[in-house]
């Protein structure tokens, strides 16, 4: 279940009490179960989203867990609109680091650097397991 609420697929609101999600669980498991309606798929997918959000709103620490993730960090957008005074471990990624990201992806997946890794393969290597090179092209920047 990649972007559902739980709450929206029991039909509850976050607020609610245990014994209301329960009921609400119950309510729809009755109507969803595979038993009730042999061969449908889309009763079975939708018997399987209401068993993941039982599982974690059912119980009551997964469900502080889940309630702290929807309210928490996971609300930010994944990229700021301009540069920050933050170090860069602790900051988001920007539209720009982003986009140097990509370009060094660009870069070495084009004809001409193929061309050349195909070249270098014949030189002798310092180290196999060496990323350092890869790491710049990708980030942008020497470490």
């Amino acid at each position: 279940m990649a972007n559902n609420n739980y709450y929206d697929v029991l039909g509850v609101k976050q607020t609610d009490s245990e014994d209301t999600i329960k009921k609400a669980y119950r309510k729809l498991a009755k109507r969803y179960h595979p038993d009730s309606n042999p061969g449908d798929k889309l009763a079975e997918a939708k018997m399987r989203e209401i068993s993941e959000a039982w599982e974690t709103i059912g119980n009551e620490n997964k469900r502080k867990l889940y309630d702290q993730e929807l309210s928490g960090p996971a609300k930010q957008k994944p990229f700021t609109a301009g540069p920050s005074k933050a170090p860069r471990t602790e900051r988001p990624m920007t539209q720009e680091d982003f986009f140097n990201m990509t370009r060094g992806f660009d870069d070495m997946l084009s004809p001409e650097a193929i061309k050349n890794s195909a070249n270098r393969s014949k030189a002798p290597r310092k180290n196999p397991i060496d990323t350092t090179d890869f790491f710049e092209k990708v980030m942008g920047f020497k470490i």
